[in-house]
């Protein structure tokens, strides 16, 4: 892993940091694209860079790999997870099926359980990200924003289920093959109209209006690893 691109135009961290700060650190290295997929991480060179201890560091790498951003090798060390196109459909068919569910039950109480007003101040937040151009804030406020659907099924295993699902990662996986053609105005309304379709309990074309608004596989490149990896 090459210290200059991790480290540049980031401010320092503190001294003492907790692992949760490196791994925010790492995910928002990965996501604006100085880590690579395939990229092999260094613990002791983490640990030098961000001044922290290499437990430190570990426990962090521990987590990211499970969340799906890492994957450890046996006898050859931690590396940036690697995509596939089966992993991919899997992730998008469970997804949507867990927000159809969730949808579903909401509706069983009228949307009682469901925080209409935090869902709208999702769709209020992503048009300042659309205006300034954000592509990582809007992905973290769109994935804020599923989560408080299935949130509003009053269920938490269906929510422990839906956040099993390694969401960073995928992001992460969006926003690496799909920056320069991913319109953050199509995709503002596209929620505006999974927000609707919500509420109008229309669940088939929720479903369909959920899947359409996913990356189209047709823009992954060459690079893609099409073979699964375990």
């Amino acid at each position: 892993m090459s210290t200059g691109p991790l480290g540049a135009g980031r401010a320092p961290l503190q001294r003492r940091v907790l692992s949760d700060d490196v791994i925010e650190y790492l995910i928002d290295t990965i996501l604006d694209g100085s880590l690579k997929p395939g990229e092999k991480i260094v613990e002791l060179q983490v640990a030098r860079m961000l001044d922290v201890s290499q437990a430190t560091v570990r426990e962090a790498l521990r987590e990211l790999e499970s969340r799906g951003f890492l994957e450890s090798r046996p006898y050859r060390g931690t590396y940036v997870r690697k995509f596939t196109i089966h992993g991919m459909q899997d992730y998008f068919r469970t997804r949507t099926e867990l927000e159809i569910l969730a949808a579903k039950w909401a509706m069983e109480t009228d949307f009682r359980t469901m925080d209409c007003a935090h869902l709208k101040e999702c769709l209020s937040d992503m048009g300042a990200y659309l205006d300034a151009g954000d592509h990582v804030a809007f992905r973290k406020k769109d994935m804020e924003f599923h989560q408080t659907i299935v949130k509003g099924s009053g269920s938490e295993s269906l929510l422990s289920a839906w956040n099993a699902l390694c969401h960073s990662y995928w992001a992460y996986f969006g926003l690496h093959f799909e920056q320069k053609k991913y319109n953050l105005g199509d995709q503002m309304e596209k929620h505006k109209a999974i927000y609707d379709l919500l509420l109008l309990g229309r669940l088939d074309d929720l479903r369909k209006a959920i899947l359409d608004h996913y990356v189209s596989i047709d823009l992954i490149d060459g690079s893609t690893d099409r073979s699964d990896r375990k």
